[in-house]
């Protein structure tokens, strides 16, 4: 056993370790790129709100598969470069990979959001597979195939067959829907025991102070401390305007956590008072979900954006008392699907 660790120490130098260490923080960036562009197809994002889990084949091939199949592409450039002594141990550049994607899930606070033992799973697979290829490279001089070496076609199609039957299964997402609501509503108890004091004071109205959390809440999700840390860094290095604080509002001036909630409740009760100006001849009503909707779509255009503050407002509110308060301050206006309370126009 001293053997083998001395013999790895020895061809395992600081220098190939720093390379297969950038070179897993580019595939982490690679994969996270493809993935974004494979939504369509049935990639699974981490989102805070529950969705479908979908295309099972697809996503455990590209999440577990396709850090081995970036690295054989790493083997075939340093080979085909004349950079072999890259090359040595390089099944670690996958198992650096799944370190960093492991640590920003962690530093992002998104450990309650995932599936571990799923994880863990694409872990051995990953890593297995990688250290298998590894040792299969390792007894050729080159991997990039001859004409005369592809084979057996038809397994190829067997393959695809497997794949595409699989891919078409769905399954349960009961424990998804549980750690998901799980995740909101600790979020929210954790945000309004800090928060509370400085948003019940500037916010007496129920529906106005969820459309707050909820915000807040996603904000947090996509801007973790650890994020917005480095942000306060950039807005000192370069003294330009940046988004700051948890509510994530642009400022020329550097803000606090809670100077950016005082901002952002200005912006929500303002645009809310615009949204209701805007729809003064509805005569059918307007849905509290809408509401939401709206505001959201003014403190961030993007569709999901949208989509996601109305589930989190859904989640972590009482609708019955949110539709009360609301309709109580703009008494000219009803809600329509609100069952409990409607205020007719005056």
């Amino acid at each position: 056993m001293q053997d083998l660790f001395n013999s790895f120490i020895s061809q395992y130098t600081w220098y190939i370790a720093t390379i297969h260490f950038f070179a897993a923080i580019i595939l982490f960036y690679i994969i996270n790129w493809i993935g974004s562009k494979s939504i369509s197809v049935g990639y699974i994002q981490m989102s805070i709100v529950a969705e479908e889990e979908s295309y099972p084949a697809f996503n455990f091939l590209f999440k577990a598969i396709a850090p081995v199949i970036i690295m054989i592409l790493f083997i075939a450039l340093a080979q085909a470069t004349h950079f072999e002594s890259f090359t040595v141990h390089c099944y670690l550049i996958v198992v650096y990979y799944w370190f960093i994607r492991t640590s920003v899930v962690i530093l992002y606070g998104r450990g309650s959001l995932t599936n571990w033992s799923t994880q863990f799973f694409y872990w051995i697979t990953s890593i297995g597979l990688s250290f298998y290829v590894y040792k299969l490279v390792d007894k050729v001089d080159k991997i990039l195939p001859d004409p005369d070496s592809l084979r057996d076609e038809m397994w190829i199609l067997i393959i695809l067959f497997l794949y595409s039957t699989f891919n078409k299964m769905t399954f349960d997402r009961k424990g998804t829907l549980k750690r998901k609501e799980k995740y909101l509503k600790e979020t929210y108890k954790r945000l309004k025991s800090r928060y509370n004091k400085i948003i019940s004071k500037e916010c007496d109205n129920y529906f106005f102070t969820q459309v707050i959390y909820a915000i807040m809440i996603y904000e947090n999700f996509n801007r973790p401390k650890i994020v917005r840390w480095i942000e306060n860094i950039c807005f000192w290095l370069t003294k330009k305007p940046h988004t700051l604080g948890i509510m994530q509002v642009t400022s020329s001036k550097w803000i606090t956590n809670e100077q950016s909630i005082l901002l952002a409740i200005k912006k929500v009760t303002s645009d809310c008072n615009n949204i209701i100006n805007d729809f003064v001849n509805d005569i059918g009503g307007f849905s509290l979900t809408a509401v939401v909707g709206k505001i959201a779509g003014k403190y961030n255009k993007d569709d999901d954006y949208v989509n996601e503050v109305e589930q989190i407002f859904t989640t972590i509110s009482d609708t019955e008392k949110a539709s009360r308060d609301l309709c109580k301050k703009y008494k000219h206006f009803r809600l329509k699907y609100d069952k409990y309370y409607y205020f007719e126009r005056k």
